[in-house]
């Protein structure tokens, strides 16, 4: 289904009145953008109806709905076969839109990553992950403000994996070494830890720290090689040194430890 095939019947009973931007496509489902009574609005669209994933990114919105840093549901609707969820639309830019505007700047890159592990905070302490942390699903507000979007592939550390041992979801540029191997007995908060350091790295260097290829990254976490380049201006060196250690164990056991390395 995309924006040309909805017919009007369909933009009749959901009250659309037109699209404010294209559509985008990823994963299991296809995002819209309609105006709905007057309101710009997020539309996700689920072929086939629900699945597990579905079921537990619904459940991470309604259970932290009080977080003012994720985004909100407004309805679930059943369209035939389908889900329709529709979510709030956040205006500003993704991170990824804006990355040049972090170069090379440690304390803006700082007050950002304290402003993500806020939002982050009450969600790991529920025993839930995100996995997909990357500049695409960071919305900056105009006064700055992140907001934390698609909980898609999050996991329930208490909840049956969906994927077994294995391949796992991941975004291969700011995944942590346990989702390369498959390892998911190995999942955890620090795995979001992990994609933070990258996060945190790649804004002030503009590249990544271990690769440019999901190849070359395979390699240096097969060969356990940790090093990365720095500079004497990347005050975030010592937080990054930390939570981008290979080995989970290794990386800060509290979220508190995270806001002592900043």
């Amino acid at each position: 289904m995309s924006i040309h095939s909805l017919n009007q019947a369909f933009l009749d009973q959901f009250n659309i009145s037109g699209f404010f931007q294209s559509e985008k496509r990823g994963g299991q489902k296809v995002v819209y953008f309609p105006t709905i009574n007057g309101e710009s609005c997020v539309l996700k669209h689920f072929p086939g109806g629900k699945d597990e994933r579905f079921e537990r990114e619904l459940e991470i919105y309604e259970k932290f709905k009080h977080i003012s840093g994720i985004t909100k549901v407004l309805k679930v609707e059943i369209y035939g076969k389908d889900i329709l969820v529709f979510e709030e639309f956040i205006p500003g830019d993704t991170l990824s839109d804006i990355l040049l505007t972090y170069k090379g700047d440690a304390a803006k890159i700082t007050a950002l990553i304290k402003n993500i592990i806020g939002i982050l905070e009450p969600i790991w302490k529920e025993r839930f992950v995100h996995r997909d942390l990357k500049p695409e699903n960071i919305i900056l507000k105009s006064d700055g403000t992140p907001i934390i979007i698609d909980f898609g592939i999050a996991r329930d550390l208490d909840a049956v994996s969906i994927t077994g041992t294995g391949w796992q979801p991941k975004s291969w540029r700011y995944a942590a070494p346990e989702q390369f191997a498959g390892d998911k007995d190995q999942i955890s908060y620090r795995t979001d830890f992990f994609s933070i350091g990258i996060l945190a790295y790649a804004l002030y260097f503009q590249q990544l720290p271990f690769g440019n290829t999901e190849a070359e990254v395979a390699t240096r976490y097969k060969g356990l090689d940790q090093s990365f380049y720095s500079d004497s201006g990347f005050t975030l060196n010592g937080f990054c040194e930390a939570v981008m250690k290979f080995s989970p164990a290794e990386r800060p056991r509290l979220i508190e430890d995270l806001y002592n390395l900043l």
